[in-house]
């Protein structure tokens, strides 16, 4: 078994790490966090940093929010202030890291255009700084773990663009592409739950088995064949055996990702409906949510009764970005444990914000799977780099061991600690 290497981030953040550093307080401070959205029609018109959507059991509350690690001034108050207009937004805030000595002048100014001026120069005080936006008290482990995953993301997305511009030829890193845009940004600027649910599933059914087509293209075949529905053997243990850092891994990141988008956007839904704000004589949103698939209307009615339906898009965000898409058996209670600290659900809940994910999305013997020979209950599918970045979690909150022989030595399973290995080598391997 090859040795696992911790991974490790630079102590400043500058630049996009800043902006990496400050999302990862708001999101392991229990925010739901969307990132890089950028809004395109003919031409980019704007692109902006995170909208968090802070959810309480009756509220879904939106907040734009500029980060800038460099130097700024009014010109960038006044664009703020217009993405608020053009966006229908009433508030925003604006996150610097270089102080000016007329700090006071510019905050006021500020808060005349209803923008929330944070002076975030001093590092050392993030944590006080942010206090107003965080409802669960975030770790340093948290944070940090948070930043590997968004520059693990960063990195992967840059791969379909150096595979687009290097192969043009090759249809699957354009449609990945495209894929990646409408998802993240494309349905963005449609407010209302229902109607992007119903753009978010137009896409999910016209890129299905994206990640099996890129596969098949790859191999020889024609994107285009909608009889392929599942990878080739050689892609499979490529992708999961002996994985390493291909094209297949960033589609199942991004297939992943529109999933937890549909559900994020299902609880908007959910909490707009028990509000009382969608007209029952609305044709509008009669049609849109009679157009939705029976799986999703049915999903929907389902989750609705679940106590804390309101905080899934926190938990799986969590469990994508920290926890890398697994739970270990030998410890099952004390990863419930910690997830129910990190996300606010009770233990007791979380087999239901589990499965929630098959309530949307019914799979035939669940999203779950036991690996072999191991203690790893797995989320199907799920991208292995993103599990090295949850196994290197492990490593730092229940050992904090350099090389991860603390935490192997608690595992059963003869292939736990080669596969956590694999895992964790990976991520290294495209972080480093």
């Amino acid at each position: 078994m090859s040795k696992s290497t911790a991974i490790e981030l630079p102590a400043i953040p500058k630049d996009k790490d800043y902006e990496d550093y400050v999302c990862a307080f708001m999101q392991a401070g229990g925010l739901y966090v969307e990132r890089s959205i950028i809004h395109r029609e003919v031409e980019e018109l704007l692109e902006l940093d995170i909208l968090t959507t802070d959810f309480q059991t009756d509220s879904a509350a939106n907040n734009l929010v500029e980060i800038k690690g460099g130097d700024w001034g009014f010109s960038d108050l006044f664009k703020i202030c217009g993405w608020m207009t053009y966006l229908n937004y009433e508030k925003a805030c604006f996150i610097v890291q270089k102080t000016r000595p007329s700090i006071t002048f510019f905050r006021d100014k500020a808060k005349e255009l209803k923008i929330d001026l944070i002076d975030n120069s001093d590092l050392s005080n993030t944590h006080e700084t942010l206090q107003s936006f965080l409802h669960i008290n975030p770790t340093k482990e948290d944070i940090e773990t948070i930043r590997f995953s968004y520059l693990l993301e960063r990195k992967q997305l840059a791969l379909i663009k150096k595979l687009k511009k290097s192969d043009p030829a090759i249809v699957s890193y354009h449609r990945l592409d495209d894929y990646f845009y409408k998802i993240n940004s494309g349905s963005f600027f449609v407010r209302n739950p229902i109607k992007r649910i119903n753009q978010l599933f137009n896409y999910f059914i016209e890129y299905r088995n994206i990640t099996a087509k890129i596969c098949h293209e790859l191999n020889g075949g024609d994107f285009y064949d909608d009889e392929i529905v599942d990878l080739s053997k050689k892609c499979f243990e490529e992708t999961f055996y002996n994985p390493s850092n291909t094209i297949i891994q960033v589609s199942l990141y991004i297939e992943h990702l529109a999933r937890v988008t549909i559900l994020k956007c299902a609880i908007e839904h959910i909490i707009e409906k028990s509000k009382g704000n969608y007209n029952a004589t609305d044709i509008t949103n009669i049609l849109n949510y009679l157009s939705l698939p029976g799986t999703i209307k049915s999903g929907l009615l389902e989750i609705s009764n679940d106590s804390y339906f309101f905080l899934y898009p926190r938990f799986w965000q969590f469990f994508t970005y920290v926890f890398g898409g697994f739970i270990l058996t030998d410890i099952e209670s004390k990863e419930y444990a910690l997830l129910a600290k990190k996300t606010g659900i009770p233990e007791a809940e979380i087999p239901n914000a589990f499965n929630a994910f098959n309530k949307l999305f019914p799979k035939q013997n669940g999203w779950f799977f036991k690996i072999p020979n191991t203690s790893i209950n797995w989320h199907n599918f799920f991208p292995i780099a993103f599990s090295g970045i949850g196994a290197n979690y492990r490593r730092l909150i229940y050992v904090n061991d350099q090389d991860y022989d603390e935490l192997f030595k608690g595992l059963s399973g003869s292939k736990t600690s080669s596969d956590l290995t694999k895992w964790n080598n990976l991520a290294y391997s495209i972080l480093k």
